[in-house]
């Protein structure tokens, strides 16, 4: 076996011990708050939805507590969204539904939290809220001419389709934990998977004569290329839900990308080659497209709100007089490294 192969599934075999072993806790949660959104709060938040119809910001709102509670699989996101669609829920709910399903979602979270810090949690919200107003005043230019087709056809297919979308819909109390418990296991098992070799790969790549870094200083420049290039590498790798941040996890830790590339990257699975079929099934040609522009804008955006956020709180910690209380913990979550300390993250560890 080709040593740099060897070192790939080394890296990507104590990456998974260390989520799995170290941080069972984490994951753990992760599994446990699933269900019991799953099963118990998402149709409450669900029904209050379809009820809202248009109430404006409270629909808007609650549509993206409601994609914070979705189970982690796209197909599902996407049945929900037409759904909502079907039954008359104004667009820019459903957009922000479906942004908070495949970005906020727990299982992403609790991931983050584990193979990243919790610093990275607070940027993704900051660039959510960023990327959610772009795309709410993208979906506002739509004309209406063009929805009403879209809607339906998502009447017709919701009619046609007696699958129930949440879990909660029936069953006892046990068989929906176990559906819960069942749907996390098929939908995550190939996303983990597709994460630690995504691990394993950028590790090996760094202990490699390869190797080169794209982190610098706070430059917007820099912070913009990382940008472009973590929405890229998110649309080449195809990294899907949950699998997309133990992949990302890989990029930060090999200091390969900056703080706005790893943001970039989380919100990139928004874009994903397999997502865009989906989208053009469930809006139409003419809508994905005019969506799609806007997200890719809306993505690079949010990379940068939630990196100038960080610089901002660092600034105005300063300004109050209060900078070393701040300072270090935005040194720590957008400086590079001036030595990948990825290196050293295992020596700990028995087996390194």
């Amino acid at each position: 076996m080709p040593v740099f192969v060897d070192d790939i599934l080394q890296w990507a075999f104590v990456s998974g011990r260390h989520f799995v072993v170290m941080l069972w806790f984490l994951w753990v949660l992760a599994v446990v708050t699933t269900v019991v959104s799953e099963s118990f709060l998402f149709d409450r938040v669900r029904r209050r939805v379809l009820a809202a119809g248009d109430d404006g910001w409270r629909t808007i709102l609650t549509a993206a507590i409601l994609g914070i509670l979705s189970p982690p699989s796209r197909s599902r996101i996407l049945r929900q969204a037409k759904e909502l669609l079907a039954h008359g829920v104004r667009p820019q709910a459903v957009t922000a539904y479906l942004l908070s399903a495949q970005t906020l979602f727990l299982w992403m979270l609790f991931f983050i939290v584990d193979l990243d810090g919790p610093q990275p949690v607070i940027g993704l919200f900051v660039a959510v809220g960023a990327v959610l107003a772009v795309l709410l005043y993208g979906v506002r230019r739509i004309p209406d001419e063009l929805w009403k087709p879209v809607r339906q056809s998502a009447e017709r297919d919701a009619a046609s389709d007696p699958r129930p979308t949440p879990i909660a819909r029936q069953g006892s109390m046990a068989g929906r934990v176990l559906l819960s418990l069942g749907g996390q296991v098929y939908s995550l098992w190939w996303p983990l998977l597709f994460g630690l070799m995504g691990i394993g790969f950028f590790m090996a790549l760094g202990q490699s004569e390869a190797y080169f870094s794209l982190q610098g200083t706070r430059g917007p420049l820099v912070q913009v290329g990382n940008a472009v290039v973590g929405l890229l590498l998110a649309y080449v790798s195809g990294a899907p839900l949950v699998g997309n941040a133990l992949f990302a996890a890989g990029l930060w830790k090999a200091s390969f990308i900056s703080y706005a590339g790893l943001t970039a990257f989380y919100l990139g699975t928004l874009v994903m080659p397999f997502a865009l079929p989906r989208y053009v099934d469930l809006f139409g040609v003419e809508i994905s497209k005019r969506l799609l522009w806007w997200t890719v804008g809306a993505i690079l955006l949010g990379a940068l709100a939630a990196t100038a956020w960080w610089w901002g709180l660092d600034w105005f910690a300063g300004v109050v007089g209060v900078r070393d209380l701040f300072h270090s913990l935005s040194h720590s979550t957008l400086r590079p490294n001036a030595v990948p300390w990825f290196h050293h993250w295992f020596q700990s560890m028995p087996g390194m």
